[in-house]
């Protein structure tokens, strides 16, 4: 089992081993699921440290893709057994201690339905960059494969700790009276609006992984595709902005995803050249220790 907390499974199996816990001392159903998916991923773990190979590290980074969109559903039901409380009144809190209030509020003054228009589309943005890129490693610079998911399910595994410690809804569920004027636009704004409320688990707000998942795809993009960075860099800054505007997380949310990000980004450099992240550098990291 201790294979777990080697790259790149090591904090996304600290969040299945805390949810599995709670589920189970709940006596709740979900630990149906969490604990076979924490065993699956043990028993990959521990072929991996026997036998290095591409395939067997593959395997490992399809079970952490899959395994992180069932949680992120499974918590809208697997959260609310084991955690009642929710947390919205201390992150507004905290939002107006730092800045007076959260941003949400005063950036009522520039909704237009062309700018709602326009945040929506880039808060979309995440699927498709998200899904690109948990795909492209498999098919090119496989050599990557193992750096790029360390870092990444460094990000969703705190941040999916971070939904089941502090669950909160954000502002648009839990602090309707303060807005004024309603958020409208046009096919993109409500596509959005129907993906948030049908797609939502409800507890998805600290950290905000829209943040911090795209600054971690931005700042992998720096470190090994400097062209695509620049690309992407307004389109993503566009999506900060958007996370507020559209009302769906605190101040607090972006501040901790940035964070969040930096450390997943820290995560995969660290561990590069590490032989369980990328076996063709077994030989050079035996040399080096």
């Amino acid at each position: 089992m201790n294979k777990l907390l080697d790259p790149p499974l090591r904090y996304f199996s600290i969040y299945l081993g805390a949810v599995s816990a709670m589920e189970i001392a709940h006596l709740t159903v979900w630990s149906l699921l969490f604990c076979p998916m924490l065993a699956g991923m043990a028993g990959l773990a521990r072929r991996y440290s026997r036998q290095h190979s591409w395939g067997l590290l593959a395997a490992i980074c399809v079970s952490l893709a899959v395994g992180m969109n069932v949680s992120y559903q499974a918590m809208a039901g697997a959260v609310p057994a084991v955690r009642s409380v929710r947390f919205d009144a201390q992150l507004m809190a905290l939002d107006r201690l730092l800045i007076g209030e959260t941003p949400s509020v005063w950036l009522e003054r520039w909704i237009s339905p062309p700018l709602t228009e326009l945040m929506s589309a880039c808060y979309l943005l995440l699927m498709p960059l998200l899904l690109v890129s948990l795909l492209r490693y498999f098919f090119r610079r496989r050599e990557l494969l193992g750096e790029f998911y360390t870092g990444l399910f460094a990000v969703y595994g705190l941040g999916f700790l971070g939904y089941l410690l502090v669950p909160a809804a954000g502002p648009w569920l839990a602090y309707p009276e303060l807005f004024n004027v309603k958020l409208s636009g046009g096919a993109v704004t409500a596509f959005n609006q129907a993906m948030v409320e049908q797609g939502s688990n409800k507890v998805d707000v600290w950290p905000s992984l829209h943040v911090a998942v795209t600054l971690y795809i931005l700042g992998f993009a720096g470190r090994h595709h400097r062209l695509e960075f620049w690309v992407l860099l307004l389109p993503i800054l566009g999506l900060w902005i958007a996370t507020l505007y559209l009302r769906y997380h605190y101040f607090v949310d972006v501040l901790s995803g940035l964070a969040l990000a930096g450390f997943g980004l820290y995560e995969a450099r660290r561990h590069a050249d590490h032989p369980a992240i990328n076996p063709s550098k077994k030989d050079t990291y035996a040399n080096a220790v």
